[in-house]
């Protein structure tokens, strides 16, 4: 029988409406988790008035809070407090035992919320190896998944201050409008530049010394330089969310049923000594306590992200039976790499005082300036707090290592390595190191042929470091991130309690191979480079962090362990890989051995690519929701 499956995501409380249909103990479809994923699968589904879809969130609607829908209070508010999970990861051996947190979004819209917006494509032989290490399945390529990248979109492109202005570049044949798309259902979210640029963008662009991106979208960002698109409606400067694209304008479908403030508990099953396991319901516990049910009538989609969808599993009864005996779980159905094969990107950077005028800190040394920049913004959208400002740059090996032989030792000892890294990330699970093994020699071979970017740089007219506010000097700052994009370090997300509510052990493993630590630290370097080159280095008057004392490789090595962050972009927890590679959904996105339960989220991503996840994300979900079995 023939059946479409949609993805999951994170949905928003503001506009939430309750239709009738809520008082019915039965759907086609139940999709955990309101997120990225979730609420575009869950509208796409519902397109058919003949399906019905309820989506269980934890978190609220958000959409009217000011820290949300202005683009220039990225993180401010309650953004990385009560709209956040927050995981705090195990402690970090090769961070001095640090545990970083992982910002996650907790509201309707998921990550969302509370990202950056930063709406890049990775590159494209990276979406080629989703099909290559999948017994090369076309269907996961490139060519064969750049109509879903376009039919997510509501393109607005630049106009003539943008382009001239601010360097927004766009190429059209690579981008969706709300009607103009090779698929049906129209363009959902908002993309589009911001109508503020800070000048200092411009300079920076320039003394990166790459090249010009004709669009950061085309799959051939790396060796460039651009202003990346946002997730953002142009046509009044605020942010479009999930809720904004796929939820607000559709809640009234009868059909299509959200209900916020719930955690879902556990996924329930029909007979477990039939197989194939066959999920016939899903339970989930209200603000006040009551514990409910709905059952399903076709499929359950897992959208509640990397650390999310593989705590529901483990939860149900779903993994490796050791971690779930030891959390008080009992085992279903084994499945020993849920939760494994976990990877995160990593942050650090450079930064310096600044002569320019105007920086992001002049909202904070100066409150009569940033009121009067709140007040522009709610009269006609324009100011400081319109922009988005995000220039990229994706720098490949050759940019980052000005020694070739350092480069050759350095990847010729990874390969020589290639098995016990493997094995050493896999956590016992042979099957696993295979698949590690695989994805550690498509990354090692695409660098050495200079064709990926380990490393992306990004730029940002004010300060940017992990020293808060307050505890630093009060100047103004111009500073770059320096992000790690291919590490090649492994870790895992496990349940350590049957509690639902308690969060799960969250172990990146940050900086675990010597060859992550190597680029990254190369990266920063290259950073604090571009702080002293002209342009830019004419606004530039000294270095704040790492600091002018830290001169060499090993210096800032020695720093960059006792700072870096998070990037929040975790995948690979569930990954779409063959059962004999350690995955655990295959190119249909259906968990191994369930009949009826597919994972729409990041965490079916193999391995890290080389941009931020929400558009692939938003593609994932636009893709499943096409699909049929």
């Amino acid at each position: 029988m023939k059946m479409k499956f949609g993805l999951l995501s994170l949905l928003p409380s503001i506009l939430l409406r309750v239709p009738f249909t809520l008082a019915q103990a039965e759907y086609d479809y139940i999709v955990i988790g309101g997120g990225t994923a979730g609420l575009a699968v869950a509208n796409r589904l519902t397109e058919n008035p003949n399906v019905t879809v309820v989506v269980l969130e934890f978190g609220q609607n958000v959409e009217d809070f000011p820290e949300v829908f202005i683009p220039g209070m990225i993180g401010a508010g309650r953004a990385f407090t009560e709209l956040n999970w927050a995981y705090q990861t195990v402690p970090q051996p090769a961070l001095q035992s640090r545990q970083p947190v992982i910002n996650a979004g907790k509201a309707l819209g998921g990550g969302t919320i509370i990202n950056s917006m930063i709406f890049p494509r990775a590159e494209r032989a990276q979406y080629d190896s989703w099909g290559a290490i999948n017994n090369n399945d076309p269907n996961w390529t490139w060519d064969n998944l750049l109509p879903y990248f376009k039919k997510l979109e509501d393109f607005t492109p630049p106009n003539e201050f943008q382009t001239k202005v601010g360097g927004a570049r766009f190429q059209p044949q690579f981008h969706g409008t709300n009607t103009n798309t090779s698929l049906p259902g129209g363009g959902r979210v908002k993309i589009g530049f911001p109508n503020f640029f800070f000048p200092q963008s411009t300079l920076w662009r320039t003394a990166s010394g790459l090249k010009p991106s004709p669009d950061l979208d085309n799959g051939l960002p790396q060796g460039t330089v651009g202003v990346s698109a946002n997730s953002l409606d142009a046509k009044n400067n605020t942010r479009c969310s999930s809720v904004c694209g796929y939820y607000t304008s559709f809640a009234d479908r009868k059909n299509f049923v959200v209900l916020t403030g719930v955690l879902v508990t556990r996924i329930l099953w029909s007979n477990s000594t039939i197989s194939p396991l066959q999920a016939v319901g899903v339970e989930y516990r209200t603000a006040s306590g009551d514990v409910k049910s709905f059952s399903v009538r076709k499929e359950v989609i897992l959208s509640a992200g990397a650390i999310g969808s593989p705590k529901v599993l483990e939860l149900s009864g779903v993994g490796n039976a050791t971690i779930l005996r030891a959390a008080g779980v009992e085992p279903v159905f084994e499945l020993p790499t849920v939760g494994e094969n976990f990877a995160d990107h990593v942050h650090s950077w450079a930064n310096g005082f600044t002569n320019i005028s105007i920086t992001k800190d002049s909202l904070l040394l100066d409150p009569a300036f940033n009121q009067s920049q709140v007040d522009q913004w709610f009269h006609n959208r324009t100011g400081l707090y319109a922009a988005a400002p995000r220039s990229l740059s994706l720098v490949n090996p050759s940019n980052l290592f000005s020694n070739k032989q350092q480069l050759s030792d350095a990847l010729n000892g990874a390969r020589r390595n290639l098995s016990h890294f493997a094995e050493l990330f896999s956590n016992g699970n042979k099957n696993l190191a295979k698949g590690i093994e695989w994805q550690h020699n498509f990354t090692l071979t695409t660098w050495a042929q200079d064709s990926s970017a380990p490393v992306e740089i990004n730029y940002e007219p004010g300060y940017s470091g992990p020293t808060p506010a307050g505890t630093r000097p009060a100047r103004k700052y111009t500073a770059i991130n320096a992000v790690l994009l291919g590490p090649l370090s492994r870790g895992r997300t496990h349940i350590a309690s049957s509690d639902p509510s308690q969060p799960p052990a969250v172990n990146p493993a940050y900086y675990s191979h010597p060859l992550d630590v190597l680029t990254h630290v190369k990266g920063i370097q290259l950073g604090r480079k571009m702080l002293r080159t002209p342009p830019l280095g004419n606004i530039f008057e000294a270095e704040f962090e790492p600091g002018a004392d830290k001169k060499t490789d090993a210096d800032v090595e020695q720093w960059a362990r006792q700072v870096v962050q998070s990037d929040n972009h975790v995948i690979g927890s569930l990954a779409m890989m063959p059962q004999d590679l350690g995955g655990v959904v295959d190119t249909r996105l259906r968990v191994y051995g369930i009949r009826n339960v597919r994972v729409v989220d990041a965490s079916i991503i193999p391995f890290p690519i080389s941009a931020h996840l929400e558009s692939s994300v938003y593609m994932i979900a636009e893709r499943a929701s096409l699909s049929s079995c």
